[in-house]
C-alpha cells in the first residue's frame, strides 16, 4: 500500500489593520458655585485645558487696581498734610526738679572791678539745663548749660554794688536748688557823668523783668506768649538797657517764632544787632523810644544757639544781653521745597512689591491666554495628520 505524503500549509491569519483614531480635546466643564469668577484658587493641574471662565485673573486683577487707587490716594493725602504744616505733638510728664543747681565760680565773691561795664559769668550747672543769672534780683541773662555741666555767660554789670545768682531750670522750667550768690563791686576811675547810686536805680522806672524768661510749648508759666508782654514803666535817661524777656526755649527746625526784648534808658533812638549764633547775617532794628519789641527767627538746622543782642543808643552809649535757644527735632523741609519731593515721597510707599505683583498677575493671565490661543489648535492638527497617516 502506497503510502502519500501530503504536505500541510499553515494557514496565515491576515493581520487585523489598527483602525484609525482621531484624538478629540475635550474642555472640561465642570459645574462650579455660582461665585467663581471670584474664585482665588485654580483648579488642580490636570494635564488639561480649563476654561478662562473658570480662572481668577480677572479677579485678582481687580483686586490690585482697587488697592493701587487707595494707595494713591492715601499718599496723596498723607503729603499734603504733611506739606501744609508741621505739627509737634508730644506729652510732658512731669518729673523731679534738678537736683544740681547753678553755682557761680567767677567771679568770686568780694571780687572788685574798675571801669567794668560787661562781665563773663561762668559756673557748673545740670546739663541740658537752662540757667538764668541774676543782677540785684533783675534778669540779666540766660544760657543752656552744656553737656560737660559747665555755662559761660556775658552780662552787662552796673556800677557799685551788684549781687549776682544763678538758677537752673529743666525742660518743664521746674527750678533747681538755691545756690549762694556773689557779690561783686564795680568803681569808676575818672569821675564821669553823675553815678545814680543802684539803690535809687531799683526804686524807679524800672520795668517788669521776669524771673524765667524762657517758654516751652505745653508747658504753664508766668508768660504764656511773646505776642502780649505787660512791660511796666519805661523810659529814658541813665545807662541804657536791653533785656530778652520772652524767648521760646524748645521748637522744632524751620518753624518760625517770635521772642520779646525790652529797650529803655540812654538817649533814643536805638540800634539793635541780633546774632543768633547760626551764622546768617544779623538782624538789625531801628527803635524810636523805650518799649517791648518783637523779632520773628527761625533755625534750619536741630542744635544748641546762642543768641546776642547789642544796642547801642543815640550818644554812642551801649548794652548787651545774651540768650540761648534750642532747636529739636528733624530737619523740616520748607513749604517752598515741597513740590520737589513728590516723587521721593510716593517711592517711600510700597510701590515695588505693588508693581511686582501686578506684572506677575498679568503675566500668568497672558501665558494662559497664549495657551488657549495656540495649543487648542496644535492638538486638532496633530490629530488630523495622524488620521492620515492611517
Amino acid at each position: 500500500m502506497k503510502i502519500q505524503k501530503i504536505k500541510i500549509t499553515p494557514i496565515r491569519r491576515a493581520k487585523k489593520r489598527p483602525s484609525a483614531t482621531v484624538s478629540n480635546i475635550v474642555l472640561v466643564h465642570t459645574k462650579r458655585p455660582g461665585l467663581r469668577y471670584f474664585r482665588l484658587v485654580n483648579h488642580k493641574h490636570t494635564g488639561k485645558l480649563i476654561h478662562f471662565k473658570h480662572t481668577s485673573h480677572v479677579a485678582l486683577v481687580g483686586i490690585l487696581i482697587v488697592v493701587g487707587f487707595f494707595m494713591y490716594i492715601s499718599n496723596g493725602v498723607t503729603y499734603a498734610v504733611t506739606s501744609e504744616v508741621s505739627v509737634t505733638v508730644g506729652v510732658v510728664v512731669n518729673g523731679p526738679p534738678p537736683e544740681v543747681g547753678a553755682t557761680i565760680t567767677s567771679p568770686v565773691d568780694g571780687d572788685k572791678f574798675v571801669d567794668k561795664e560787661r562781665l563773663v559769668v561762668t559756673g557748673t550747672c545740670q546739663p541740658s539745663t537752662f540757667v538764668v543769672i541774676q543782677d540785684n534780683g533783675q534778669l540779666a541773662g540766660s544760657t543752656v548749660c552744656t553737656e560737660a555741666g559747665i555755662y559761660n555767660l556775658t552780662i552787662q554789670i552796673q556800677l557799685g554794688k551788684n549781687i549776682l545768682s544763678a538758677l537752673n531750670y529743666d525742660n518743664i522750667n521746674q527750678a533747681g536748688p538755691d545756690t549762694p550768690s556773689v557779690t561783686i563791686t564795680v568803681h569808676k576811675s575818672k569821675p564821669g557823668k553823675p553815678v545814680v547810686p543802684t539803690t535809687l536805680i531799683n526804686s524807679i522806672d524800672q520795668p517788669i523783668l521776669p524771673v524765667n524768661p524762657s517758654i516751652i510749648p505745653g508747658v504753664a508759666s508766668v508768660i504764656s506768649s511773646c505776642e502780649d508782654y505787660r512791660a511796666g514803666s519805661l523810659s529814658s535817661g541813665g545807662d541804657v538797657r536791653i533785656a530778652v524777656v520772652c524767648i521760646p526755649r524748645l521748637f522744632g527746625s524751620n518753624i518760625q517764632q517770635v521772642l520779646g526784648i525790652l529797650v529803655w534808658g540812654g538817649t533814643p533812638p536805638y540800634a539793635i544787632s541780633i546774632n543768633w549764633g547760626n551764622g546768617i547775617e544779623n538782624t538789625l532794628l531801628s527803635i524810636t523810644e523805650p518799649g517791648y519789641y518783637k523779632s520773628n527767627f527761625s533755625y534750619a538746622f536741630p542744635g544748641i544757639y546762642r543768641v546776642d543782642f547789642l544796642i547801642k543808643d543815640k550818644s554812642g552809649e551801649s548794652a548787651v544781653v545774651q540768650s540761648s535757644v534750642q532747636v529739636n527735632g528733624k530737619v523740616a523741609t520748607p513749604a517752598g521745597n515741597t513740590s520737589n519731593t513728590d516723587g521721593i515721597e510716593w517711592l517711600k510707599t510700597p510701590v515695588p512689591l505693588y508693581v511686582i505683583a501686578v506684572a506677575i498677575t498679568l503675566g500668568f493671565w497672558g501665558g494662559d491666554i497664549f495657551t488657549r490661543a495656540f495649543s487648542l489648535g496644535s492638538y486638532k492638527n496633530h490629530g488630523a495628520r495622524k488620521a492620515r497617516r492611517v
